[in-house]
């Protein structure tokens, strides 16, 4: 199929160059009610990708456009000729400023690790579900239902100037409820688990957390409302506000002009009296299902230190908005690894705060710094008791905070929501700021 792609997109004299993207993926699901199997099924999907770049000016000005169109495996030689001239057409009103697209490399690829490469899927979703059910024995919650996803993918990239790469990768991916009744109406919580390893201990972990918070969640009071307080942030949201500080860095986020960020100044503000950001993205992260080892263009991806003591050292992006900045690109890597912080986590609770694992809905806005997020669980320790607490919600500005924030000692990994790319994020579990308005229920 591939080779007859390529032969039509070499015979149009039309496109000035191409690129083909596949991915082939095997699929292995099971949908459970409780313990209960309710429904396994297995599919192929193969998904192939064009995308034509047409060249051309404009008042003396050199302009690349692209489009890009699915191609179907049943679609004819005549079907895909059809397909290509209408993208190549439609490139050619698409006003990019121009580069090029990757040449051809002598740089060899390293396949990503995985336990799921020795056994086919099948073997591995009894293995899964065994792992996430490990701790389903409380007397009054339990796991209410669950959907278990395992793909390997083998994507393909070839374009017009040589780039010709292969690769092999996994997704596994976990939807679950948990429920919890005790005296009052029955708590239910949901959670969404990413991974590319098989890592029982996680996946066990990860659900009795959910169990325990169900169990706190069903005996929760009314947030109080607090003005200027100190806010802990524990897991995800932690993820959910260090990525302000890799998009802040992209070279898309500065060219689209939502970033001021310049390299070699503080991207944390100014007289940081907490402490420092360190980021470096890896795009090989393990058990990550942000991890390849070439990006969507065929850039070669390697370990790069974006950002050390607060300070940016190189912007990170995509072949094209890179070279609009002038900086050597570095592929769309989607992981991200922090640094550990000053203090551990018993020393943040050691004064009056409100602490955060989890939110019905949490947004930052990039441009502005502005975050919000309505409480799902938390705990109020005014410096004598600490109590669970439930509804209400947060609110503040990262600049206005980002001096004076803590990281701890510990760390954890999880994986951080994008638009179009789940992130895997290694670093600090828990983050501390203050001065945070905190509007009770």
């Amino acid at each position: 199929m591939l080779n007859r792609i390529v032969n039509i997109l070499k015979a149009n004299k039309d496109l000035s160059d191409w690129k083909i993207v596949q991915n082939q993926t095997e699929a292995n699901e099971l949908f459970l009610i409780k313990k209960q199997i309710d429904m396994p099924r297995s599919k192929h999907i193969n998904n192939i990708t064009i995308t034509a770049y047409k060249d051309f000016e404009e008042e003396g000005k050199k302009f690349r456009g692209s489009s890009m169109v699915n191609i179907h495996p049943t679609m004819t030689d005549e079907e895909i000729t059809i397909a290509v001239n209408d993208i190549a057409f439609a490139a050619s009103f698409i006003k990019n400023q121009y580069y090029t697209i990757p040449e051809k490399s002598e740089d060899e690829i390293k396949p990503l690790e995985s336990k799921f490469d020795t056994a086919p899927l099948v073997e591995w979703m009894p293995k899964i579900k065994d792992a996430l059910y490990k701790y389903d024995n409380y007397d009054k919650g339990y796991i209410n239902s669950s959907e278990l996803f395992l793909n390997k993918n083998t994507t393909t990239i070839i374009n017009s100037r040589g780039v010709h790469y292969s690769y092999v990768s996994y997704k596994g991916q976990i939807e679950f409820i948990t429920s919890w009744k005790d005296t009052g109406e029955e708590i239910e919580l949901y959670k969404e688990v990413m991974f590319s390893d098989f890592d029982p201990e996680s996946l066990s972990n990860t659900a009795k957390d959910l169990l325990e918070m169900s169990m706190e969640r069903a005996a929760t009071q009314p947030t109080p409302s607090l003005e200027n307080f100190s806010v802990i942030l524990t897991g995800e949201p932690v993820a959910e506000i260090l990525k302000h500080y890799y998009i802040r860095s992209s070279a898309q986020s500065v060219y689209q002009h939502v970033s001021t960020a310049k390299p070699l100044e503080s991207i944390q503000g100014e007289n940081i009296q907490g402490d420092m950001i360190n980021l470096t993205i890896d795009p090989a992260l393990s058990n990550s299902v942000g991890s390849a080892p070439v990006d969507e263009d065929g850039i070669v991806q390697r370990t790069h230190k974006i950002i050390e003591n607060g300070i940016l050292q190189k912007y990170w992006g995509s072949n094209q908005y890179c070279q609009y900045l002038n900086v050597e690109p570095t592929g769309k890597i989607s992981n991200l690894i922090f640094d550990s912080g000053s203090k551990n986590i018993e020393e943040m609770r050691s004064k009056p705060h409100i602490e955060i694992a989890a939110f019905s809905d949490f947004g930052i806005n990039t441009m502005t710094g502005d975050f919000a997020g309505e409480i799902r669980l938390g705990w109020y320790d005014d410096g004598t008791t600490r109590v669970a607490v439930s509804s209400g919600s947060i609110s503040g500005n990262l600049n206005n905070v980002q001096a004076n924030m803590y990281m701890s000692k510990e760390l954890q990994q999880c994986t951080a929501k994008e638009v179009f790319q789940p992130l895997g994020y290694r670093g600090p579990k828990a983050l501390m700021m203050h001065n945070i308005s905190v509007a009770g229920n």
